[in-house]
């Protein structure tokens, strides 16, 4: 037995050294039905453990496998931005992803590092209620800002309203998100009812129905 190539194709295979005789050297291939001389092509040594296919052959193969595992990467995180971008280690690839991908990014945004401080809430005349305070981003990434729920109860403790306002209300100077240790101010007048005695002020991802 030798083992010879096709030239056309580049397929090895093993061919009987007395048939090959018999025919004067001329062999049809497999593959690709070219007729060529075997013995012109022969291979010495055991170039391949399985000389039924060629080698050359491999390479395009593994190439479109890494494509196709590269592609599906990628829209795995693509799927998963959303909950990747909560955390501050994944966060910049999935942003420099959207960057090369053009895509929605939400900001994430943590309620329990958020902190009103210094909130100042007066009556003042004609029913006004005026509420001051300093909204502080206290998590460790950029954040999108709350909404601020604000809900009016009477003498008794009854609900008397309650209501949502988005940051573009209740922002002195608006922005669409904070920064890490970022404030920015407060400010919100509202008329009430004059049965409203107390309130309370709450912050929202999203506003309850």
């Amino acid at each position: 037995m030798i083992l010879t190539q096709c030239p056309s194709c580049r397929t090895l295979f093993k061919v009987d050294s007395k048939a090959l005789e018999a025919c004067g050297g001329a062999v049809r291939c497999g593959q690709c039905a070219a007729v060529f001389q075997a013995d012109v092509y022969r291979l010495e040594g055991d170039v391949i453990a399985d000389p039924g296919r060629s080698p050359t052959r491999t390479w395009p193969l593994a190439i479109a496998a890494l494509l196709l595992a590269g592609a599906l990467g990628v829209q795995g995180l693509y799927a998963a931005r959303a909950a990747l971008a909560r955390r501050a280690l994944t966060r910049p690839v999935i942003e420099a992803l959207c960057r090369a991908v053009p895509c929605d990014l939400a900001h994430p945004a943590a309620l329990d590092r958020f902190h009103l401080r210094a909130a100042r809430v007066t009556q003042g005349t004609g029913g006004v209620l005026r509420i001051r305070a300093q909204l502080r981003n206290a998590a460790g990434f950029r954040q999108s800002l709350p909404f601020l729920e604000v809900t009016l109860r009477s003498a008794r403790g009854r609900v008397i309203a309650r209501a949502h306002f988005p940051a573009r209300v209740f922002l002195r100077h608006l922005r669409p998100t904070l920064a890490p240790g970022e404030t920015a101010a407060v400010r919100l007048d509202l008329h009430v009812p004059a049965r409203a005695t107390s309130w309370q002020l709450a912050l929202l991802a999203v506003p309850k129905r």
